[in-house]
């Protein structure tokens, strides 16, 4: 069954769960209602009657069939909440299939970085762009993990082919994925927040509350104020006064507490909720079966010294805050200071610091890994008919059926490019709009997907591993007072000292030196594309010069020519967006011109 088709039928499925649910909800809510008004007229004909005895039982039964029906209603909600998410990752789903995806607000806009060596010029970040396009994540971690995958590519291929086989795994676990994805998806009315300051939290232990001293002082003295206020009661005389000594003992203790170490216990509140999706998220994980090694590694990365899961221990620290929680109910005041509730929920909170504290952040960080895998699983489920690239030493890129991952299937144009045995370097010419930037950016970012573990958009895909660098869309700079020429001087100067550092060099350069007169920037460009060619290096070069492509004929030459081309029908231009080998011989920028009304005179 197709990835469509399958998406649809779980729609279909997650609307009916949706509607049965809706209806318990309900039904609940109207139990909770009927035994409320029941109860209270049983409890106030039994007053009338005098039946004290049935006033209190009923009120008790009322009471406790009531708290019944309260846990039922919350779970049959936190189903339907599931469900929710289900349907909505099923319908994104379809939508992100058939091209509809644009509106996704995970953009990635904040990590768009005009000096970054290629991710500006290649779309990575920002409305319609790769990062958009593949993120499925949840969590701030996760996004910056699938961030990190394609902006800071892996260098092994080890590294890659264990992401690889993670992500083919994931894929064929599509369910789980959803699932874990549905989870991470339960608490978006309240967004979660960076992990950064919960991990410095979990890492700051107040060492003040780990010492015994305290705790055997804090557990012993309410077993002497509580029976000595009962004993007031029964044995007046000397009891008051201790039991009023030990109370104002507690009472200053308590009062010292509030002004100087409460603000812990508020501020771990802020955390709650996320520590409750990365639980939820992170047992699912360790309760299915994963036969890859980097799957299986990750997995190890949650065990701790006793054996105990993260999740496990996290549940623990939410059972903390369910103590904690206390702090918001009436008459709390009272009861702290009689039971030092405060002080016990700091000694618990601070215990399960010094112990688990230092690993939080490695257990988030493989949450956020496995956030970004099923990120990258997600395209391989949707895309069959696409490829895992192959990785290896040569210096050598072979593409078959090659196309742009984000032009949508019925638009998409692919190309089969072979280079690097005994030609380096590729000089794409062709007239304006024919599509040579758009191939530049195809065969980067399907590299970039290649180095990330993903699937390729191709038939075939074979590449080495090489740092990437390009200069395609270059900006001034007003603030810095740079001009777009020199700002392209500056990424070209990046790009020759990398190659001279003797690195593995894979460059994009479209248009270069096109803020220079036509004299200045064919000697630069011709000096600089023979020097790229002659080093440990592979690239494209785009232009208009055609002077350049005479660069392929001169002798032990390392340059091919390619070009797009145009042709016309009646008054009409049209573009095949097809790679052909040699030069281009068609121009198209004066009918351009025409088209929009600029009319050129001989």
């Amino acid at each position: 069954m197709s990835p469509k088709r399958e998406y649809k039928n779980q729609r279909k499925h997650y609307e009916e769960v949706l509607e049965e649910l809706k209806k318990r909800s309900n039904r609940y809510s109207n139990m909770r209602l009927i035994l409320l008004l029941a109860g209270i007229i049983f409890a106030l004909w039994m007053y009338e009657q005098k039946n004290y005895v049935y006033v209190i039982a009923g009120l008790c039964v009322t009471l406790v069939v009531f708290i019944g029906l309260v846990v039922m209603h919350h779970k049959v909600n936190r189903k339907k909440t599931l469900a929710q998410a289900m349907y909505d990752i099923n319908a994104y789903g379809i939508n992100h299939i058939i091209g509809q995806w644009g509106d996704n607000e995970l953009s990635g806009a904040m990590y768009v970085d005009e000096h970054h060596a290629f991710s500006y010029d290649l779309d990575l970040f920002g409305k319609r762009s790769l990062f958009q396009w593949m993120n499925h994540t949840n969590t701030p971690i996760g996004e910056k993990k699938l961030r990190d995958a394609l902006v800071r590519p892996h260098k092994t291929k080890e590294n890659i082919v264990k992401r690889q086989e993670a992500v083919t795994e994931l894929a064929s676990k599509m369910k789980w994925v959803q699932n874990f994805r549905a989870v991470g998806m339960m608490e978006k009315k309240k967004p979660i927040e960076d992990e950064t300051e919960l991990i410095k939290w979990g890492k700051k232990v107040d060492a003040f509350y780990l010492k015994k001293p305290l705790k055997w002082f804090i557990r012993l003295m309410p077993f002497i104020t509580i029976p000595s206020i009962i004993m007031a009661f029964i044995i007046p005389g000397i009891m008051k006064h201790v039991a009023f000594i030990a109370f104002l003992i507690q009472t200053g203790i308590v009062v010292f507490h509030f002004f100087t170490k409460s603000s812990p216990l508020i501020a771990v509140g802020n955390y709650r909720k996320q520590i409750q999706v990365y639980e939820q998220m992170i047992r699912l994980f360790e309760e299915e079966t994963f036969e890859t090694p980097l799957l299986q590694d990750l997995k190890r990365k949650l065990k701790y010294r006793d054996k105990k899961t993260a999740s496990m221990q996290i549940k623990k620290l939410d059972q903390i805050m369910d103590m904690i929680s206390l702090r918001y109910f009436q008459f709390y005041l009272l009861f702290d200071i009689l039971t030092f509730w405060d002080y016990h929920c700091m000694f618990a909170l601070e215990g399960w610091k010094a112990k688990y504290g230092q690993a939080l952040d490695r257990w988030l960080d493989v949450l956020g890994e496995l956030e970004s895998l099923c990120s990258i699983a997600t395209i391989t489920y949707e895309q069959p008919q696409w490829v895992m690239p192959t990785i290896y030493h040569k210096r050598e890129i072979m593409a078959e059926a090659m196309g742009h991952p984000l032009i949508h299937e019925e638009e998409r144009v692919c190309n089969s490019v072979i280079f690097g045995k005994e030609r380096t370097s590729l000089l794409i010419t062709g007239s304006n709009m024919s599509g040579k930037s758009t191939f530049l950016r195809t065969i980067g970012i399907n590299m970039i997907l290649a180095y990330a573990g993903a699937p390729v958009c191709a038939q075939y895909f074979h590449c080495p591993i090489m740092d990437i660098y390009t200069s395609m869309r270059v900006k001034d700079d007003i603030d810095n007072k740079v001009s777009s020429f020199y700002a392209e001087l500056i990424r070209i100067k990046r790009i020759i000292q990398a190659a001279n550092e003797g690195k593995h060099i894979f460059y994009l350069l479209d248009e270069i030196f096109k803020g220079t007169n036509s004299r200045d920037r064919h000697i630069g460009a011709k000096t600089l594309i023979k020097k790229l060619a002659e080093g440990p290096t592979l690239g494209l070069v785009s232009t208009h010069d055609l002077e350049l492509a005479e660069l392929a004929d001169e002798p032990h030459s390392k340059i091919a020519n390619y070009h797009f081309q145009e042709f016309y029908k009646g008054d009409k231009i049209y573009f095949d967006y097809t790679l052909y080998p040699g030069v281009s011989d068609t121009f198209n920028a004066v009918y351009l011109m025409r088209q929009i009304g600029i009319h050129i005179t001989k």
